[in-house]
C-alpha cells in the first residue's frame, strides 16, 4: 500500500502541471502563427521586389495600360505588405505574452515540485533518524545484556 503524503500539494501540482502544458501549447501555437506571418510578409516583399523590377522594363517599352496595371498591382502589394507587417507585429506581441505566461506557469510548477521533493527528503531523513534510534536502542540493549550477564 502506497501512502500519499501531502495530497493537497499533489493536487496543486497536477493543476499547475495542466496549466503549464496548456500555456506551452498556446506558446507553440503563437509561435507557429508568428512564423506563418513572417513567411507571408517575406512572400509579399519578394512579389513587391519582382513587380518593382518589372516596372523598369515596362517603363522602357511597355504600353500605358500595362504600366497602369503594374502600378495598381504595386499599390495592392504595398498595402498587403503593410497589413502583413501589422499582423506580424500583433503576432509577435501575442507570442511574447504567451512566452511570459508559460515561463510563469513553468516557474510555479517548479516551485510546487521542489516543495514536494523537499518534503519527501525531510520524511526520508526523519525515517532514517528513527531507524538509527531504533538500531542504537537495540545495540544498547544488547550491550547492556552482555555487560550485566543477562542471557
Amino acid at each position: 500500500m502506497t501512502v500519499v503524503h501531502d495530497p493537497g500539494l499533489h493536487a496543486v501540482g497536477r493543476v499547475r502541471g495542466v496549466r503549464e502544458r496548456d500555456s506551452l501549447l498556446a506558446l507553440q501555437q503563437a509561435l507557429a502563427t508568428q512564423r506563418e506571418r513572417e513567411e507571408r510578409l517575406a512572400e509579399l516583399r519578394a512579389q513587391l521586389a519582382s513587380a518593382a523590377a518589372l516596372e523598369a522594363d515596362i517603363l522602357g517599352s511597355g504600353t500605358p495600360g500595362a504600366l497602369l496595371t503594374l502600378r495598381m498591382t504595386l499599390g495592392h502589394l504595398a498595402e498587403s505588405t503593410r497589413l502583413a507587417r501589422e499582423e506580424l507585429a500583433a503576432a509577435e506581441v501575442l507570442a511574447d505574452a504567451a512566452r511570459d505566461r508559460w515561463e510563469q506557469d513553468k516557474s510555479r510548477l517548479a516551485a510546487v515540485e521542489q516543495l514536494l521533493e523537499r518534503r519527501t527528503a525531510e520524511r526520508r531523513h526523519e525515517a532514517r533518524r528513527a531507524e538509527d534510534r531504533q538500531t542504537d536502542e537495540t545495540a544498547a540493549q544488547g550491550w547492556l545484556r552482555r555487560t550485566t550477564g543477562e542471557h
